[in-house]
């Protein structure tokens, strides 16, 4: 096998999505319709994801080519599964394929949203080793390839079983094959799978959106949120801030991250039961990721401490996370006078403007992001300046963001202390970073960012 150029047969072995034949484990506990509708989603994910490869060639492998669900999809190349267990089926079809490839792949459609990651690392796999497998929580696995195929090498193996994935493994090695073990990875044949799926699903840790579009009920579930704070210094308003937080405690978790304060923000946080704190280098991007990292919800909210959330802040967040497509958010801002009422408001709200035409959020937006995609993003750039704007850069690739229509209210104290020199800063330094400027000359033109 040569390189990424070659062509590799994927072949989906799928039932056709049908009630009473697709996913009867499933109907036992959801019906045989709603079954065969998941059945329907998992392989139209599982399809997108391997259509999506430059190298792979899908193959669909049925039960029943001729099958009326299959024209909805249209499969450029379908080939019967034919008679005996699943693991005649699986080696007649797999030695089929190679006989016109130096490699084949297979999979089924159980794990919906499985990472395209995993599918290149078996690819890579098969460069040098002679088989690859992926294993799957249950004891199964999700993923075998092979570069030849010795007679038997599938037969008479116990599936369905715990031991699945350790006697496939076992019997490759006795016929002499090489064998590389990829990541685990999870399956879903039982009702009580759903909800390891759904709360995949919510965090952002795969993407399948005909599945979520299936899973979806009439009214999005509650979120787990965990709120993250960077904090420096911020005594005066500490208290303030995670007493609308926790009065009445409505977010899975807080998590304040001092930078270093030398004032009393630490003691201050700790005293509010359920809030916790943590230590961090200073530095924004420092002290979030490592808020993040601490933090145990299925969305990640970034609060800064002048920042006021709306009262009905979760049910926005909520909402916005409804679609399925959308993995991160952000608020209009609302900028208010900081122990200055007398200042003009509309100058104050200059600063706002940006939150209403830009699609990528700032920080003082309150961004909320799905844990996984944040994970998979490697969080926010750890730079000096721009790690919030860097972020949303990257969040855009990813999918959609929605800036939904409530607004948080934040301290104009840096607009008062200096408005020109604080509007042009916050209108013209993204577009320099866009221009390529780094962001250790825009910090140092900016002064002390924190």
């Amino acid at each position: 096998m040569t390189g990424p150029a070659v062509r590799v047969p994927v072949l989906v072995f799928a039932k056709p999505p049908r009630a009473g034949i697709a996913k009867t484990r499933l109907a036992e506990g959801l019906g045989a319709e709603a079954a065969a509708g998941l059945a329907r989603a998992f392989f139209a994910d599982t399809w997108r994801a391997v259509a999506s490869l430059p190298w792979a060639e899908p193959v669909l492998v049925t039960t029943e080519p001729d099958a009326p669900e299959w024209k909805r999809v249209r499969p450029r190349r379908i080939r019967p599964q034919g008679p005996g267990d699943l693991g005649v089926r699986l080696e007649r079809a797999m030695r089929n394929a190679l006989g016109l490839s130096g490699a084949v792949i297979a999979i089924g459609t159980d794990s919906p949203g499985l990472p395209v990651a995993l599918l290149e690392s078996a690819r890579r796999a098969l460069e040098s080793a002679d088989a690859v497998l992926g294993p799957s929580e249950d004891g199964g696995f999700y993923l075998i390839g092979l570069r030849r195929a010795p007679e038997g090498v599938l037969c008479d193996l116990p599936w369905s079983s715990s031991e699945t994935f350790e006697r496939t493994r076992d019997r490759l090695l006795q016929l002499g094959l090489s064998v590389e073990v990829l990541p685990a990875w999870f399956d879903v044949d039982r009702p009580e799978d759903l909800a390891g799926l759904r709360r995949r699903l919510v965090r952002g840790e795969i993407d399948a959106p005909s599945t979520a579009r299936a899973l979806a009920g009439p009214a999005p579930e509650p979120l787990r949120v965990s709120v993250v704070i960077p904090a420096l210094d911020e005594e005066a308003r500490i208290e303030r801030q995670l007493r609308s937080l926790t009065e009445p405690p409505t977010w899975h978790e807080v998590v304040v991250v001092d930078g270093g304060s030398r004032d009393r923000t630490g003691e201050l946080s700790r005293a509010f039961p359920g809030v916790r704190v943590i230590e961090s280098p200073r530095g924004r991007a420092l002290q979030m990721n490592a808020g993040a990292r601490a933090a145990t919800g299925d969305v990640l909210l970034f609060l800064h401490a002048d920042v006021e959330l709306p009262p009905d802040a979760l049910g926005q967040v909520t909402a916005a996370f409804a679609d399925p497509a959308v993995v991160a958010g952000a608020f209009r801002t609302w900028t208010v006078a900081d122990g200055r009422p007398g200042w003009p408001g509309f100058l104050l709200h200059l600063a706002d403007l940006r939150s209403r035409y830009t699609g990528l959020p700032y920080g003082d937006q309150a961004i909320f992001v799905r844990a996984g995609v944040f994970d998979r993003l490697g969080g926010f750039p750890e730079q000096l300046l721009m790690e919030d704007l860097e972020l949303s850069r990257r969040l855009r690739r990813a999918g959609k963001i929605l800036t939904v229509p409530a607004r948080v209210r934040v301290s104009g104290r840096r607009f008062q202390a200096r408005p020109v020199y604080f509007f042009l800063l916050v209108n013209i330094l993204p577009f320099l970073y866009r221009a390529g400027v780094s962001p250790a000359r825009l910090a140092a033109f900016y002064g002390n960012p924190r």
